[in-house]
């Protein structure tokens, strides 16, 4: 990253985050160079003072966010991760940016977001600038304001995968990527690469990118992670809708405490607590195995005393019930998060069952399930609910999620983390594209019915599926 940073000539450096000086380094001996910082931490900063030997850097103890009207010619930057809804000073922070920036950032932002939003900003125009992040923000609303500013003066070159971010990162929890943007030098284009070792990266910008993006057909809206890929398509626009046409999908019963809800068939006789005080329900992804999930499959869990009955109660409970509630209080599971910001503590969300589920998380591919039980779930799956318009389609809609190239494009919304780690979550699922009622109605009913029948049996849907549905996919060399 310094290195292809100074390769635009000017001999300075800024780092927003410095933190233990990982970026100076490579050029702590160098005479010439000019370089600076920022840093927050006072501990870090007077770490570094000790450690720093005579070696010339200026850092400055502030915070980076908080600090505006400064401009700079080479950016070089691993920023601090964290979620804004964790961040204590996150209402300053909005304000500095509606103020110094006219940007209103979301909730859902990160700081690393923040902090590359704030330093392309700062750029001078004689530079260039390099920038570690986390990749979600390419397939997140809150990444649409990102990717916008990156692309609206031709000025990316490209954005980096790194497949071995465990090696570099060992802690990583999302999937983490380099950001290269060049001030001095508009593009027409951008390469997406993927680096698969540390080694790779010296010589990365030589190679062939796995994706190469004229700069007119990158959309801030569009889910950028499917650059990665080295077979990308369109869609056939005409020929698809939002899956929020059908209905929506939501997240699963969150318990706070599942220790205490979630309950075995056995200990729930033991504590002589039965009926509607316990309900059926799906607890764990790994208690469905086969795409097609009905009342026999839940039998067989109660048979085999899996923990799937969910303590559900109002007010108004049995005796059983209220010594039940009471040991959970001694136990302390009424001052779980959750539970504590709920009246009473012991009283779960409703939701219906779901006909359809899609796990939350994966690697290698989600995990779709025709709900025929009538059972609830946890947040183990999602949950969809159909309109008045996807009650006749739902067969088609798990037939279609299920099928290659419903993968495929579903897998365009989700968030990759590290580890190979894919995350779904309800909004962006409730977004992806998924076929039109006239399509849906190519299929007759004889013919959905057998291809479910063969899912139920065989655990994957006929070849002539996923066909079927490959007319919504145009292949894309870009």
């Amino acid at each position: 990253m310094v290195r292809w940073v100074l390769e635009s000539g000017q001999r300075t450096l800024f780092d927003p985050g410095f933190g233990m000086g990982a970026l100076f380094d490579p050029v702590a001996d160098d005479p010439g160079m000019v370089f600076a910082g920022s840093e927050k931490d006072s501990k870090i900063l007077d770490f570094w003072t000790g450690e720093a030997g005579g070696r010339k850097v200026e850092i400055e103890h502030e915070d980076y966010l908080l600090s505006w009207g400064k401009s700079h010619a080479n950016i070089v930057c691993n920023p601090s991760y964290m979620r804004f809804q964790k961040f204590i000073g996150r209402d300053s922070v909005f304000k500095a940016f509606v103020d110094n920036l006219g940007l209103r950032l979301s909730g859902y932002t990160n700081t690393a977001s923040a902090f590359l939003l704030k330093s392309l900003s700062e750029l001078n125009g004689s530079g260039r600038l390099a920038y570690i992040m986390p990749l979600e923000f390419l397939n997140t609303g809150y990444g649409i304001i990102v990717k916008k500013r990156l692309i609206e003066s031709g000025h990316l070159v490209s954005i980096i995968n790194l497949k071995c971010e465990k090696d570099i990162f060992p802690d990583a929890i999302t999937s983490v990527g380099i950001i290269l943007y060049d001030a001095c030098r508009q593009y027409s284009h951008v390469d997406f690469h993927i680096a698969d070792s540390i080694s790779s990266l010296k010589n990365i910008l030589e190679c062939q990118p796995t994706t190469r993006v004229a700069l007119d057909r990158l959309n801030p809206e569009s889910k950028w992670l499917s650059y990665f890929q080295k077979n990308t398509f369109d869609i056939n626009h005409r020929m698809a809708v939002p899956l929020n046409y059908y209905g929506h999908f939501s997240r699963g019963i969150a318990t706070g405490a599942n220790e205490f809800f979630v309950l075995k068939p056995s200990r729930a006789e033991t504590l002589g607590i039965n009926g509607p005080e316990v309900v059926p329900c799906i607890t764990k992804s790994s208690q469905i195995r086969q795409p097609v999930f009905g009342r026999a499959d839940y039998d067989d869990l109660v048979r085999n005393d899996a923990p799937v009955l969910l303590f559900c109660v109002s007010k108004t409970h049995s005796k059983h019930a209220a010594d039940y509630i009471r040991s959970g209080e001694q136990r302390g599971y009424n001052t779980r998060f959750l539970t504590k910001n709920r009246n009473p503590w012991y009283k779960t969300e409703r939701r219906a069952p779901a006909p359809l589920l899609l796990g939350v998380f994966s690697r290698g591919g989600y995990k779709i399930i025709r709900n025929r039980s009538e059972v609830l779930n946890l947040t183990c799956f999602h949950g969809f609910q159909p309109n008045i318009i996807g009650m006749a389609y739902l067969d088609r809609l798990f037939l279609y999620l299920a099928s290659a190239p419903g993968r495929d494009v579903v897998s365009l919304c989700v968030r990759r983390y590290g580890d190979a780690l894919d995350k779904f979550e309800p909004n962006d699922l409730n977004q992806a594209l998924v076929p039109g009622q006239q399509v849906f109605d190519e299929l007759s009913n004889r013919e959905v019915a057998k291809a479910v029948r063969c899912a139920e049996r065989t655990g994957k849907t006929p070849g002539w599926i996923d066909t079927f549905f490959e007319q919504l996919m145009i292949p894309n060399d870009h």
